[in-house]
Order: structure tokens, then C-alpha cells, then sequence
């Protein structure tokens, strides 16, 4: 099996094209109210729909009964409760080794974003941000920074 921090690199990845998915159901629900053509299917979304199946399954079949309210919450509100829902598939990888396997082939398949380094950030004054981005990150961002002569330092 992964290690923990690896697993839970590639299962954030999976719960983020998950969010896409859940989006966009809602996105099609609420074009279907208002008797509007549905938008575009985004990549992401197409993603979090090959993943969706074999996380249920997965969750209902290994997951105790918090871990199976936290994909029902998730589902119901993914923005709320992403990070939950990142911790209850990385507990239970940690516990179902298989299951852990089955995600992991899963993110490499759909080539999922995970949760390793992508690329390069950079700030420029005033605390803008530019550079490339790409994928979903959630949680805390940390990092090292090397300030330049010109720079303003914090006192």
C-alpha cells in the first residue's frame, strides 16, 4: 500500500475531480429548473465521473458509519465538506490496503491531478499571485520562500 502521505496526495486529487462531478450534477439540476441546455461537461468533472462509482463502493463496502455520513454530507455539500471527506478515504485506505490500491490505479488511469509538487507559484508585490495553476488543493499550503534584497519582510 502507499504510504499515508502519498495516499492522501492521490485521494485529495480524487475527491477534487470527485467536486467536479458533484458540481456539476448540480450545475445540470439547476439548468434542468430552469429550462436551459445543461453546460459543457468540464474534464474534471468527466474524472470525478469514472471515480465517483468505485468511491461509493468502496466507502459503503470498508467505511463505518461516520465515514459513510461524511460521503453523504460530501455529496450534499462538496465545498463544505471536502476536507472531511479527504480524511475519511485516507483513514480508510489506511485500514483497507486494497482499497487504497484500487484508488491509487484509479488516479494514475483517469490521470488525476494528486496532490504533489505541480509546478511553480510566484509572488510578486503586493502579494499577487502568478504562475502556473493547475489541479485542487485543499488544506494548508506551506513552502520555502527566499526573499530578495528588494523585498518587504515582515517585522
Amino acid at each position: 500500500m502507499a504510504e499515508p502521505f502519498t495516499a492522501a496526495a492521490f485521494i485529495t486529487g480524487i475527491v477534487g475531480a470527485f467536486k467536479a462531478y458533484v458540481d456539476y450534477r448540480s450545475a445540470v439540476d439547476s439548468a434542468k429548473v430552469k429550462q436551459q441546455p445543461a453546460p459543457a461537461k468540464p474534464e474534471a468533472a468527466a474524472k470525478g465521473e469514472q471515480a465517483a462509482p468505485l468511491v461509493k463502493a468502496g466507502v459503503e463496502q470498508h467505511g463505518n458509519e461516520d465515514e459513510r455520513a461524511d460521503l453523504a454530507n460530501f455529496e450534499r455539500n462538496p465545498d463544505r465538506y471536502a476536507e472531511h471527506f479527504v480524511r475519511a478515504l485516507t483513514d480508510i485506505a489506511a485500514r483497507e490496503p486494497a482499497f487504497a490500491q484500487q484508488l491509487q490505479t484509479l488516479a494514475q488511469q483517469a490521470n488525476i491531478q494528486t496532490g504533489g509538487v505541480q509546478g511553480s507559484v510566484n509572488v510578486s508585490g503586493q502579494g499577487k499571485v502568478y504562475g502556473t495553476a493547475a489541479g485542487v488543493i485543499t488544506g494548508t499550503v506551506t513552502g520555502n520562500y527566499t526573499l530578495g534584497k528588494d523585498d518587504e519582510q515582515a517585522t
